[in-house]
């Protein structure tokens, strides 16, 4: 029941009665602020939104389940199975260089009819694989002094400025350094390294055109605490000699002239034979050909585990065919 205090104006309703609407108004003149259509239209537009939203979130949930394409595709192509990426063909490897091929490649463009010139530094310059001048005068503006260049005394002023190639220089600087090293107080010296002429004292000695020592890649060595002779019969008093012939290789270096190499005493006439033999023993003759071919030739890679010479080497890789007509 629906009661208006008259005093206070205050309207109230006891409980446990149904209020009605129509009569509360009707009864106390009440004007209706809102109409029923009102409530009515908002409640709709409410239930609308909700079931847009609902709509929105379901189908979202549907595309990410099944996947289904938000373009403009149709239906028959998002059936079909989703086709699996080609393969990107591998690349090519890299072409690598063996050091076989490497211990060959030419380290000077000057013409020669020598035809192993263009083996770099295993080139092999002997009586029977010569060089004529206009190659010998060519190949010293190519070289170095170690003099200058690295405070490597050459002995006998009288042969010159101690020329070699660059890397070998390198490499030799290097070598003898460690031999210092290895027996404070000592140094080696040179006593020649490249040379324009040749040599006429008798069988240890090459005509121009016919010397290791024109490949710019060569020099005789000594410590000159054990004088200045180049005698190979004083081999045993020399350190020197001793400590290259056992690690000179790991320089790049060899001893060009080995005794077991030399194809008969030096008192014979000079025997370069098909077999390999070098015509000369010289314990103080040192090349440079690189480490990988010197530590072939120092380890007998060829020559079943003993020195070999470099004339041989050549020959067992294929490089020469004929030692004694220079093929």
């Amino acid at each position: 029941m629906i009661t208006k205090n008259k005093r206070s104006g205050k309207i109230s309703a006891k409980p446990n009665e149904k209020f009605n609407m129509d009569a509360f108004t009707k009864k106390y003149n009440l004007k209706k602020k809102i109409p029923k259509k009102f409530w009515i239209g908002l409640f709709a537009i409410i239930l609308l939104v909700i079931g847009a939203i609902v709509t929105i979130v379901v189908v979202s949930n549907l595309n990410a389940s099944h996947d289904v394409p938000t373009d403009n595709t149709s239906s028959a192509d998002n059936n079909e199975k989703p086709k699996e990426p080609k393969e990107k063909p591998s690349p090519e490897p890299e072409k690598t260089v063996s050091d076989d091929e490497l211990s060959i490649q030419p380290i000077t463009s000057i013409s020669s009819s020598n035809p192993t010139i263009k083996y770099g530094r295993l080139m092999l310059i002997n009586p029977n694989f010569m060089v004529d001048s206009n190659f010998i005068a060519a190949r010293r503006t190519e070289l170095i002094s170690l003099s200058s260049t690295y405070g490597i005394s050459e002995l006998h002023s009288y042969n010159g400025d101690n020329l070699i190639e660059k890397e070998a220089g390198e490499k030799l600087n290097q070598m003898l350094a460690d031999y210092t090293a290895a027996y404070p107080g000592h140094q080696i010296q040179t006593v020649s390294c490249f040379r324009s002429v040749g040599t006429s004292c008798g069988r240890l000695c090459m005509p121009t055109g016919a010397s290791d020592h024109h490949t710019g890649l060569t020099c005789d060595l000594i410590d000159a605490s054990y004088g200045d002779s180049l005698d190979t019969d004083t081999y045993d008093q020399h350190l020197d000699w001793q400590w290259l012939k056992a690690n000179s290789y790991k320089y790049g270096f060899i001893d060009r002239f080995p005794l077991a190499w030399a194809g008969g005493s030096m008192a014979e006439p000079m025997n370069i034979d098909a077999s390999g033999s070098t015509g000369l023993y010289e314990t103080w003759h040192y090349r440079y050909v690189g480490v990988y071919a010197a530590t072939q030739i120092a380890t007998g890679v060829y020559n079943n585990g003993a020195y070999d010479s470099l004339e041989h080497y050549l020959l067992a890789r294929g490089l020469v065919t004929d030692l004694v007509n220079g093929v």
